[in-house]
């Protein structure tokens, strides 16, 4: 059964989220001091991707007049300590594929007069830029499977919600909103 595009997001965080909690619960420094079992867990959504240029023919295998497609994101990432975070990103690439992201990354506070700006950078596993945009992204094989790093700048407005920039290579920048669990 085919799931409307709107509603996939929404089930996909649903499924992370809960799929994820058992793998990371040995890890929970966050929560051995804290009485909720989702205490250093952030959600986030990835509603806009603005791409710097449009999807042009780069090889003679790739589709004639290809289009960017709707982008969407959806993550959930642990803290493990006050500047690591590791996490799973579930995403729709800017071809419709359905894609993956697995990584492990460093948080860094660099104004200590103002905590809620920080810097990210994640580095992984990506699957799902399959053929024929399997060279749409660097370090990356024919059946889809790469490594990638992604750096992304953030501010906390509060304790729970805040926003985060990640920059998609010289493809383009991703607007997304956060959640964390105190």
């Amino acid at each position: 059964m085919m799931l409307p595009a709107v509603l996939r997001p929404a089930i996909c965080a649903g499924l992370l989220l809960t799929s994820s909690l058992p793998v990371w619960a040995a890890a929970n420094d966050v929560a051995a001091e804290s009485t909720s079992a989702l205490a250093g867990w952030t959600v986030g959504y990835a509603p806009y991707t603005y791409h710097f240029s449009d999807a042009k023919k780069e090889h003679d295998f790739e589709p004639d007049n290809e289009k960017h497609k709707y982008v969407w994101l959806v993550t959930a990432e642990k803290q493990l300590n006050e500047r690591n975070v590791a996490g799973l990103a579930l995403f729709s690439n800017s071809f419709g594929q359905f894609s993956q992201y697995a990584y492990y990354g460093w948080v860094f506070r660099p104004l200590d007069s103002t905590q809620q700006l920080y810097f990210k950078l994640t580095g992984g596993v990506i699957h799902g830029y399959k053929y024929p945009y399997n060279k749409k992204i660097p370090l990356n094989n024919k059946h889809g499977w790469g490594v990638t790093i992604i750096p992304a700048v953030g501010w906390n407005f509060n304790s729970h919600w805040g926003a985060q920039l990640n920059l998609l290579g010289n493809s383009g920048l991703m607007f997304q909103a956060n959640y964390t669990f105190r």
